[in-house]
């Protein structure tokens, strides 16, 4: 429901306070009217607005707004917004709270759908963007679970254990990308099980890692999602390699090796090597 300053002439003398005590608090009737905070707002201390009759009147619109503002600060991972969302108070009643963490509840759920599609993906080794996965385990995305209400405890346990599935289908082929993932999840409030096997997680990935590991299809272009095909290439590269030392081999003890090459041999440069030379 979206809230207006201006309201009917025919109203109770306590909605017109009420709409009064709205209108004098800035933050407040800004969020209500746009659906979003100017930077580091709080809304007034005023003792109303913990009063029922007060709550049953705002709640509506409340709502709506609170609900929109949160699923836009995911969208657009703007800790910012959700920050000062989180520094004011949440004018709701019971029945509306509870309303509005459920819309945002199954909001979340459908992320958590998409990590858990992800994994699938990444475990039959099909393609993948790592840019949109990343949306969904960058660190703004944890700073903003963590400003959810507490009723939201579990539910960042039960993605975390999604994200350390995901990180695992993801740490074989490209440890950096799993690396910065586990990192980052590190900083997710969560249960101490949840938070145990994070660390242990961590610790795995980080005595296994390689400093010469090829991960050539993250960073710029992404990663694309099929290590059978990275590793195909790989295998045909050391194929062309043996095959060309092969052909070297045969060609040097060939009688008229020498008579033909003179005192040096020199590699013919190819579109795949670079050119070496022997003395």
């Amino acid at each position: 429901m979206q809230y207006e300053r201006s309201a009917s002439v025919n109203i109770s003398e306590q909605e017109k306070t009420f709409r009064a005590l709205i209108s004098n608090d800035p933050a407040l009737s800004y969020f209500l009217e746009t659906g979003t905070m100017q930077p580091n707002a709080k809304f007034a201390e005023e003792v109303i607005y913990s009063d029922p009759a007060f709550l049953a009147f705002i709640s509506p619109y409340f709502h709506e707004v609170y609900v929109n503002a949160i699923t836009s600060a995911f969208d657009l991972e703007d800790t910012n917004l959700m920050g000062d969302i989180n520094m004011n108070a949440i004018l709701l009643d019971d029945a509306h709270r509870k309303q509005a963490l459920d819309d945002i509840l199954i909001y979340l759920e459908q992320r958590k759908a998409a990590l858990e599609l992800f994994h699938a993906t990444l475990h039959m080794q099909g393609p993948i963007n790592i840019f949109i996965l990343a949306e969904h385990t960058s660190i703004d995305t944890i700073y903003n679970l963590n400003y959810l209400p507490a009723e939201f405890q579990e539910f960042r346990s039960d993605y975390a254990q999604v994200i350390m599935k995901v990180i695992n289908s993801l740490a074989n082929w490209y440890q950096s990308a799993a690396m910065t993932m586990i990192t980052d999840l590190r900083e997710l409030s969560v249960d101490m099980q949840t938070a145990n096997d994070v660390e242990a997680l961590y610790t795995l990935l980080n005595g296994n890692r390689r400093p010469d590991a090829i991960e050539s299809g993250y960073g710029n272009s992404g990663y694309s999602g099929d290590p059978g095909k990275n590793t195909r290439e790989i295998l045909t590269f050391v194929v062309l390699m043996i095959l060309v030392i092969i052909f070297t081999i045969i060609e040097m003890s060939s009688p008229d090796y020498k008579g033909s090459h003179g005192g040096g041999y020199h590699y013919h440069r190819s579109s795949r090597s670079s050119s070496h030379s022997h003395h």
